[in-house]
């Protein structure tokens, strides 16, 4: 096994435990990248790089949170550490956001973990092996035909771009949490998501869940998606997850410049 699946979710329950006892009674700050910043972020982050560094010493990492990034002593294994993904949400005391992890090798994912603490879902992959929410296998939505009910999950700031045409017929949510939207494509929850200005440590466990549930992410403008891309800045375009199917059913409706 790649790792262990087991520590590592237990790592994620204590890490919710020490987000949970800031749940509700936190400042934000703002960082330079005008986002919010919290003490429950940079505790969770300190908690799981501590055992990073303990459990996989060898390993690099590269974290959201004061630009922290440790170069591997061997090989080329970075984590990626996202402490609070969904922040803007944790401070508004509402419940999706959570803690992801990715072990990538050579910047390609080959484990994935978010913990959700508030709804108590846990999601995990590996590669080759399949995702998983708990003991179920994900699989994502099979292709149908847009229609009235049909559910995209996007960033918050689509309604502020002439993006989606007007001809879609379904419903956009948002519900605060990159990765949980990328969890949710890979268990099938809606059809497809929409995201954009990402970093790598948004993106990596999700790419991950998408593609061992059979689906995929892909740029709107063409390419599937690298992690590469994402090394120095964030991700270069708007990106769509989902059944390649219901990829390019989206695709057809969406105008970037």
């Amino acid at each position: 096994m790649i790792v262990s699946v087991a520590d590592v979710m237990n790592l994620l329950n204590v890490a919710g435990i020490t987000a949970m006892e800031y749940f509700g009674f936190v400042t934000p700050r703002w960082k330079d990248s005008m986002s919010y910043v919290t003490d429950a972020d940079l505790a969770v982050q300190h908690l799981i790089v501590e055992w990073l560094n303990h459990h996989y010493p060898d390993d690099g990492i590269i974290a959201e949170e004061e630009d922290l990034r440790k170069e591997p002593s061997t090989g080329s294994r970075y984590w990626s550490i996202d402490p609070i993904d969904g922040t803007a949400a944790f401070v508004g005391g509402l419940p999706i956001w959570g803690t992801g992890l990715a072990l990538m090798e050579d910047y390609e994912p080959i484990a994935a973990f978010f913990s959700a603490p508030v709804t108590r879902d846990q999601y995990w992959a590996l590669k080759g092996e399949g995702a998983y929410r708990g003991e179920q296998r994900l699989s994502v939505r099979p292709p149908s035909s847009l229609h009235r009910e049909s559910v995209l999950l996007s960033y918050s700031k689509l309604h502020r771009q002439n993006i989606l045409s007007s001809k879609y017929p379904g419903k956009v949510r948002s519900l605060g949490s990159t990765i949980a939207h990328l969890c949710y494509a890979a268990a099938g929850n809606c059809d497809a998501t929409l995201l954009t200005r990402v970093s790598l440590w948004d993106v990596a466990p999700g790419l991950l869940m998408l593609r061992e549930s059979g689906g995929e992410l892909w740029y709107v403008n063409g390419g599937q998606v690298s992690l590469k891309d994402m090394l120095t800045c964030r991700a270069p375009a708007l990106m769509i997850g989902g059944h390649p199917e219901m990829v390019r059913s989206f695709d057809a409706l969406l105008s970037v410049d």
